[in-house]
């Protein structure tokens, strides 16, 4: 049960107080632009997001009275608004390296979030594991071992267009292998966030 102020400062910006909105935009702007910045790794995105999310809130403010927790409220309005940034960005086709790079640069704070950033980690290398063998080695000695498409075909003794080709059945391929597995990666994305737990 939330606090008869709470329960006020709702009834006030569902009423249109912006005042009153400012005071709850002030008392949970860490917690939301906190786990924004960890999710995404962009003060920028994270601040643009947190924006979103509060316009979100008061532009639905009318269901504010009906709110028993607030923090749970705010949590599901975050969430969803950082799952649907998330989803744009990490499963598009341009973009499957963000995984990648925001696997390999994690900070772990614990060993819970260790482990979470392992899972997720498993199942893009799971997903790179599923790609047939030319362009898997393909993939791995441009993506990880950071060799251009013509050192590659040197190595492999293939055109450079068939390394470029490799390179676009990969990602297609990891995409299709990462949609299928969206709902373990955003759940997991969003377990490593402590801030609404």
């Amino acid at each position: 049960m939330i606090h008869v102020n709470e329960q006020e400062l709702l009834l006030s910006v569902a009423k249109g107080d912006e005042r009153s909105f400012q005071v709850l935009v002030k008392q949970y702007w860490p917690q939301v632009y906190g786990t924004a910045l960890r999710l995404t790794r962009s003060p920028e995105q994270a601040k643009d997001l947190s924006q979103d999310i509060f316009l979100k809130l008061w532009n639905n403010r009318e269901k504010l009275p009906g709110v028993e927790k607030v923090g749970t409220f705010i949590y599901v309005c975050a969430r969803n608004l950082i799952m649907d940034h998330l989803e744009k960005k990490v499963l598009h086709t341009d973009n499957i390296e963000f995984l990648a790079d925001h696997l390999s640069d994690a900070p772990f704070s614990d060993a819970q979030s260790g482990m979470e950033y392992k899972e997720l980690e498993k199942i893009l290398l799971l997903a790179i594991e599923h790609l047939p063998e030319k362009v898997k080695t393909v993939f791995v000695l441009h993506r990880f071992n950071g060799l251009s498409h013509v050192q590659i075909s040197r190595k492999l003794n293939i055109s450079v267009v068939s390394s470029q080709t490799y390179i676009v059945r990969a990602l297609r391929s990891i995409r299709e292998y990462l949609n299928r597995h969206s709902e373990s990666i955003f759940a997991l994305l969003l377990l490593t966030s402590n801030y609404f737990l």
